[in-house]
C-alpha cells in the first residue's frame, strides 16, 4: 500500500510539473470576414506541425434577414507540408439556420460596454433565451461577438462582458454560433472552408477563426 501511495503522488507530481510548464498562446487565424450567398472563403492555411495541442474557435453569424439553412463549415487536414494537392477533410457541419433579426446600434457604444442601446428589442429576445449575438462593425475586423443577457424593452440589450471594439454606425444580429475543434496531434497543415452555398437562396454570414497552440510541455 505504502508503494502504492508513493508511486501515486510520483505520478501526480509529474504530471503537475508537466502542466506548469506547458507554454500556450492564441493566434488570429481568418479575421472577420462576409462571405456572400452562394461563396465560398477559403481560409488561411496553417502550419501546426509544432503543435502538441491545437483548438480551433469558429465563429459564424448571419448578417442579414434572409431565411437561412445553414452554412456548411469544412476543416480539412493536409498529408503533406507543401502544395494543395493532399487535403482531405477532418470534420464538417452546419453552421447556424434562422432568420436574423438586424437591429442598429443607437449612437456610439465605447469599448467595454456591457449595455448596448438599441430602438428595438423585437427579435433580439422575443424567446427570453441567452445566447451569442454578433455586431457587424462598417470595418469587418472591428465586429465582434457577444453573449447576450437581458435587456430592456425597446430601450438596450446587455451582454455578459464588455465589447472588445467601440461600435459606430453598427448593426446586431440575433443568430450567431461559436465552434471549438480539436486538432490530432498528428495533423501538420490545416485550413477551414466556409461554404456558403449549401442554400442558394439564404444569407449573407460572417466568419472568423482563432486558435489556442500548446508549443512545449
Amino acid at each position: 500500500m505504502r508503494k502504492l501511495l508513493l508511486l501515486i503522488l510520483f505520478l501526480t507530481t509529474a504530471l503537475a510539473n508537466v502542466n506548469g510548464q506547458a507554454v500556450k498562446s492564441v493566434a488570429a487565424v481568418d479575421e472577420w470576414a462576409e462571405i456572400a450567398q452562394n461563396a465560398v472563403r477559403e481560409g488561411a492555411t496553417t502550419d501546426i506541425s509544432g503543435n502538441y495541442e491545437t483548438l480551433l474557435h469558429i465563429d459564424i453569424a448571419l448578417s442579414d434577414a434572409t431565411a437561412h439553412n445553414g452554412t456548411k463549415i469544412e476543416v480539412q487536414l493536409s498529408s503533406n507540408t507543401t502544395g494543395d494537392e493532399d487535403w482531405s477533410t477532418f470534420t464538417s457541419f452546419l453552421g447556424p439556420s434562422g432568420t436574423a433579426n438586424p437591429e442598429a446600434v443607437a449612437g456610439t457604444e465605447a469599448a467595454g460596454s456591457t449595455v448596448i442601446e438599441v430602438a428595438s428589442t423585437t427579435g433580439l429576445y422575443d424567446d427570453d433565451a441567452v445566447r451569442f449575438i454578433f455586431i457587424e462593425n462598417s470595418t469587418p475586423a472591428n465586429s465582434e461577438m457577444g453573449l447576450l443577457v437581458s435587456h430592456a424593452a425597446n430601450v438596450s440589450v446587455t451582454l455578459q462582458d464588455g465589447i472588445t471594439n467601440a461600435q459606430t454606425g453598427s448593426t446586431l444580429f440575433d443568430i450567431a454560433k461559436r465552434y471549438t475543434i480539436q486538432l490530432p496531434l498528428s495533423a501538420v497543415r490545416f485550413r477551414v472552408i466556409y461554404d456558403n452555398t449549401y442554400h442558394a437562396a439564404g444569407a449573407t454570414v460572417f466568419t472568423s477563426c482563432r486558435l489556442v497552440k500548446v508549443t512545449s510541455l
